[in-house]
């Protein structure tokens, strides 16, 4: 019997069919969490790890606002790169207000995402709002979480359902992460919970490669919601002028091209020039002026992709973590753009129109 608490090495195994490619599969170690002991509320057989508890069971961490739990804490703490949990999820039948997942860390939430059996129909859901798979009792469905985190600033989350994207959500903001999985109860938790986790594994270093719907062989104009306006390099060659806005017509000022680069981030490439959209002299102050200038080292000049569910996408900059935007809304031709904090306004969203 280990004692709740104990950290558990398990063993390589055969590397999984992850989403995207570039990733490296990792071993980290796990500790057990519970406030009962682990021989009390958890086992494994083979890759299957059962997990369950009781709302009379002792919690772990009195005080906090969630209740008893039996739960895997991997030890793969995080703040950069690019991060992919694996696992087939099967809840047992019944089973309701519990979290079965979880990215910790975050400085909106103590989270950067939850997932939840969060009503009783076997409904999986972030945070209890967002549904992400339906019908879950009883089966096993595939589940996929990558993480592209933003030093200092404002990161994204995938969550892929039996293969498919099933949303991409904030981080919540820059902290130290790292994965957990089992269950533990909320305020409107059943009696009992409980779920197994089959073949659950880890990987980084890579990227969902086609997953936000970016086609790297198109050529786009970015259209701002505010505005109505799209992005403009004015026609200029010249490292440092500015990049502005401008009404839509078919000329290569108005047109950009996206460039990968790693863990989801992309150079935003104008056409006209063959340079990229970025943020002057690296700032990472809000109000900072986006320029163009040649392909660089300081990472002002590479952007976080986060589809809205308009259809619409916030572009985080890797180097400051703040966003794209069209100042103060203006519907002026002339306005130079600018990075500022994320706070969901129109002037933030950006429409990819194909050419």
């Amino acid at each position: 019997m280990l004692a709740s608490g104990a950290t558990l090495v398990f063993g390589a195994g055969v590397a999984h069919a992850q989403i995207g490619s570039g990733w490296t599969q990792d071993f980290p170690t796990k500790t057990y969490n519970s406030g009962m002991s682990q021989s009390q509320r958890y086992s494994i057989s083979g890759n299957v790890e059962h997990f369950w508890t009781y709302t009379t069971d002792t919690d772990e961490f009195p005080g906090n606002d969630s209740g008893p739990r039996s739960e895997m804490r991997v030890n793969n703490n995080y703040t950069t790169g690019s991060h992919q949990f694996q696992g087939d999820f099967n809840p047992e039948n019944g089973t309701s207000g519990c979290t079965c997942f979880q990215i910790f860390g975050g400085t909106v939430r103590a989270t950067a995402v939850m997932l939840q059996m969060a009503s009783h129909d076997g409904t999986l859901a972030r945070y209890g709002s967002d549904v992400v798979a339906t019908g879950c009792w009883g089966i096993y469905t595939r589940v996929n979480a990558i993480h592209y985190p933003v030093s200092g600033g404002t990161g994204s989350v995938e969550v892929w359902i039996n293969g498919s994207k099933a949303g991409t959500y904030s981080d919540g903001g820059s902290a130290t992460h790292y994965f957990k999985y089992g269950v533990y109860d909320t305020s409107v938790a059943t009696s009992y919970v409980g779920d197994y986790w089959r073949g659950a594994c880890f990987f980084s270093g890579g990227d969902s490669t086609g997953g936000n719907g970016i086609d790297t062989t198109a050529q786009y104009q970015l259209q701002n919601e505010a505005s109505g306006l799209v992005l403009n390099n004015q026609g200029s060659l010249t490292n440092g002028s500015k990049i502005t806005q401008w009404s839509s017509v078919a000329s290569d000022n108005l047109r950009w091209t996206f460039i990968s680069t790693d863990s989801g981030y992309y150079q935003i490439n104008s056409v006209k020039s063959g340079k990229d959209a970025v943020v002057q002299s690296a700032s990472t102050s809000a109000g900072a002026g986006i320029i163009q200038y040649s392909f660089g080292a300081a990472q002002n000049d590479q952007w976080l992709p986060l589809k809205n569910t308009d259809g619409s996408y916030t572009f985080y900059n890797r180097n400051s973590g703040l966003v794209l935007e069209d100042p103060a809304s203006s519907t002026s031709n002339t306005t130079q753009m600018d990075q500022w904090t994320y706070n969901g306004g129109a002037n933030q969203k950006w429409k990819l129109i194909k050419q």
